[in-house]
């Protein structure tokens, strides 16, 4: 080989040595983790900043002002890194002087605030018909003349994995590190206080409001944030869960039969006489529930026609069907013989809505308050934050998270078998501010968290000297009441009464 030959393939040599980890890296694709990790958490999700806009309304004839912020509250973890962020929607009256500020959440567990937001306190909604079984159509966002912002500020808590509220690093787990009684809890806690404080809010008066877990959640916060120095002032529990043990109890518990009685009738009587009829027999029947009956269900299961009559005459229901239950009504027979004579299935969070289903229809579950609110508020929600708020996320927003509620960590205690309470914790913050006010509203018509529940659990309070007393309040309706124009009508004005006596 000539000197020249070898001069050219040493350069060669050489050149392809130099190349060749650049040509095998080129050729390497990229880790996964590189390809799709986003460059910020925003992101991630896709969450714009907070958006801040103008508006008015007119409330009983004055106009009011007010400050519509959508945004996000971020949450740490234990080690102070990011862990979530919780999506709200505020409303802050402008110059209106000072005013209380309440913090308002659904339940679920797994429920958005949309609800309670466009459906009863917010000042716009989705107006539905005079039963609350339909939305008004076509479908329309309107100002609601019964917003709770004629008398105090709101801020509407979607809890993390509803809403747009999610956990950072995506997946079930992540979400469900906040998904217990307790994490909640601690979550809502965190995001009260650093609102209060990012606004310049620490000593203002405070409201919870809450609507079924909402209202035991509500219940459970409310010594904790007397506990962190904030001026709680009142509590709004609208159709709560309280008791876990009362509620849902087991085969052999007879509470939850009694419960039912007086919601049943309520129900019989609007579905033969209409929405407006007398209710006398509703508290006939709260009498004999905790009289009577009671007292023939802890006999054990013997029939006695003179109890089948009346439990006949209360529900509409066949004495021969009581009888084949030995002198029971549960809610589940009930709504199964209505719809086993009608062919429509019955709402138990409204017994007096039904919808047709298909024959034959025993695999078919559908509740037409529940799923149809769903449906319809979803959407609607939807575009008003994005249309009127300038909240434009494409993050799908979870107003009914399923998910949370089938994964959710109840807590275990000793001799509670499991059941989560709030009752001990209200008791507590009525001990610490006696001047404390419990608002309680239900719907008569209600056999999710039926109405003599709460009044039954009141009762079994110990009293406290010098504190004020639990008001509870029943109306037209059921679950979700507010979903009728006259109940959301009445229930506001009773809520406004509550606030001004609590806060004069």
């Amino acid at each position: 080989m000539s000197t020249l030959h070898r001069l050219l393939w040493l350069i060669l040599l050489v050149t392809s040595a130099a190349l060749a980890p650049a040509i095998a890296e080129e050729a390497k694709p990229a880790p996964q983790a590189a390809q799709t990790r986003p460059a910020t958490e925003e992101q991630a999700f896709r969450l714009p900043p907070d958006k801040v806009s103008q508006h008015t309304i007119s409330l009983a004839g004055v106009q009011l002002a007010y400050k519509a912020t959508a945004g996000t509250i971020p949450l740490q973890g234990q080690k102070g890194e990011l862990a979530a962020r919780m999506f709200y929607v505020a409303y802050i009256a402008e110059n209106a002087g000072p005013r209380p500020i309440t913090f308002a959440f659904n339940g679920g567990p797994g429920a958005s605030a949309a609800f309670l937001h466009m459906g009863l306190m917010g000042p716009r909604i989705v107006p539905f018909q005079e039963k609350g079984a339909q939305p008004v159509l076509p479908v329309q966002i309107a100002d609601n003349p019964n917003s709770w912002l004629s008398f105090t500020d709101l801020v509407f808590i979607d809890p993390v994995g509803t809403g747009y509220s999610r956990a950072i690093g995506g997946g079930q787990d992540a979400q469900r590190a906040y998904w217990g009684t307790e994490k909640d809890a601690d979550s809502i806690i965190e995001f009260i206080r650093l609102y209060l404080a990012r606004n310049g809010r620490d000593l203002s008066p405070v409201f919870l409001a809450g609507e079924s877990y909402g209202g035991f959640r509500a219940a459970l916060l409310a010594d904790r944030i007397l506990a962190s120095g904030y001026l709680l002032k009142g509590t709004v529990l609208i159709s709560p869960a309280l008791e876990f043990s009362v509620l849902r109890g087991g085969r052999y518990s007879l509470l939850p039969l009694t419960f039912a009685l007086p919601s049943l009738t309520a129900a019989n009587i609007e579905m033969q006489d209409g929405p407006n009829a007398p209710l006398d027999t509703v508290r006939e029947a709260e009498v004999y529930a905790r009289t009577t009956y009671l007292v023939h269900l802890a006999a054990g299961l013997k029939n006695d026609d003179a109890v089948n009559a009346a439990l006949a005459k209360f529900t509409g229901l066949d004495p021969q069907i009581i009888a084949r239950q030995h002198g029971r009504v549960p809610t589940s027979v009930f709504t199964r013989e209505y719809q086993r004579r009608t062919d429509r299935a019955l709402s138990v969070y409204d017994a007096t809505v039904s919808v047709p289903m298909p024959r034959p229809s025993n695999d078919m579950h559908f509740d037409p308050i529940l799923d149809g609110a769903v449906t319809v508020l979803t959407p609607a929600t939807v575009q008003y934050i994005r249309q009127e708020l300038g909240f434009v996320a494409d993050l799908q927003y979870h107003l009914l998270n399923r998910e949370a509620s089938g994964h959710w960590d109840f807590g275990i205690k000793p001799g509670r078998q499991g059941y989560a309470g709030s009752l001990e914790e209200l008791q507590k913050a009525r001990i610490r501010n006696n001047a404390l006010g419990v608002f309680i509203a239900h719907g008569y018509t209600d056999l999710v968290t039926p109405f003599s529940m709460s009044a039954y659990l009141i009762g079994q309070l110990q009293p406290i000297e010098g504190a004020a007393p639990v008001d509870l309040h029943v109306y037209r309706g059921g679950h979700m009441m507010y979903l009728r124009p006259a109940s959301r009508a009445e229930l506001t004005q009773d809520v406004e009464r509550f606030f001004r006596a609590k806060t004069k």
